[in-house]
């Protein structure tokens, strides 16, 4: 089996380094090569790994791919799937974070899972997730919110095994370029989840903040812009004819019933039509939205990915050090 796993990394070469000693650890079958593709997402630093490279038995293969500029954490993750791809030489594909928190350890499971569940997406579910308080509060917020909106729960991130069959169906759509766990839900293909604890950092602070949350949020939801804007569209025209009918009632109280008090009924129609009329142009902006999606044209990774790509450097190989022997 030669399964490749992408990595995504933005400044992060420290924790990079020590990612590449704990994969070369973890225990898995003699018959699998793994070869490593790093996603440089515009780093302002340069890329040092510093690691000996020319100790490792299990990684076969260390290769850089450099983006022209900082496109973002799923954006790296699809141009290197769409690199990978082009490959077409691996079994399977492994994403994963660099830090630490998409724990090595778990591999061999999502391996064994995916022997079980052939053609399946392998997603790990997490179970827990260390840090602060504030932020796991954020993030089970943005589940919920997900939710809502889209009407499908969302319980894993982009730590995934990924058969080499159904990656050309998700390179080639277009929402992977906004998140990819969302697009994982979205194409309907078979996936298993499997529980998994969120690791620690091994290095540095997390970039994740609540700006870089809500942007997450905002792309993931992406994936589901029709259907979010559908329910926005039912949710103001409700909110609409429950305040004509608002209003229509107190015309009734004020004309046909004794209930009424001096400047009451205005204030309170003045207040019900204010609601109405946002509910209607809350509507409508929906609607042109939901309109002006369809004529834009979108990005397609398959045939996107591959311009931003500023270049390609092999930093290791096994297959060459054992030909020069």
């Amino acid at each position: 089996m030669h399964l490749a796993i992408l990595v995504p990394v933005f400044n992060d070469w420290t924790a990079l380094s020590q990612l590449v000693g704990e994969l070369d650890k973890i225990n898995l079958p003699n018959d699998i090569d793994l070869s490593l593709f790093v996603v440089d997402d515009g780093s302002s630093d340069p890329p040092v790994l510093d690691y000996p490279v020319h100790t490792l038995r299990q990684l076969r293969n260390i290769e850089v791919l450099t983006l022209a500029c900082n496109l973002g954490h799923q954006r790296a993750i699809a141009v290197g799937l769409v690199e990978i791809r082009h490959r077409k030489r691996f079994d399977a594909i492994l994403v994963m974070d660099s830090d630490g928190e998409d724990r090595p350890s778990d591999i061999p499971r999502l391996v064994d899972e995916l022997a079980r569940h052939p053609g399946h997406i392998i997603c790990a579910q997490r179970r827990y997730r260390p840090g602060l308080l504030t932020f796991r509060m954020w993030y089970e917020l943005y589940k919920f919110g997900f939710r809502v909106l889209t009407g499908v729960r969302i319980n894993f991130g982009n730590f995934c095994l990924i058969p080499a069959a159904r990656l050309e169906s998700l390179v080639s759509n277009s929402s992977i370029w906004n998140n990819l766990p969302g697009t994982l839900i979205r194409s309907r293909l078979p996936l298993v989840s499997l529980p998994s604890d969120r690791g620690r950092r091994y290095a540095g602070k997390s970039k994740m903040n609540f700006v870089s949350l809500v942007m997450h949020a905002l792309g993931a939801m992406a994936v589901y812009n029709d259907i979010v804007m559908v329910r926005l569209m039912l949710t103001a025209f409700a909110v609409s004819a429950l305040t004509a009918l608002g209003i229509l009632g107190v015309v009734y109280m004020k004309l046909f019933t004794a209930l009424a008090t001096p400047g009451w009924a205005t204030s309170a129609a003045g207040i019900l039509f204010i609601f109405m009329v946002q509910a209607l142009m809350l509507f409508t902006i929906a609607a042109f939205n939901m309109m002006s999606a369809r004529t834009i044209k979108s990005v397609i990774p398959l045939l996107d990915a591959p311009n931003f790509v500023l270049s390609r450097r092999v930093i290791f190989s096994n297959e060459l050090t054992e030909a020069a022997e």
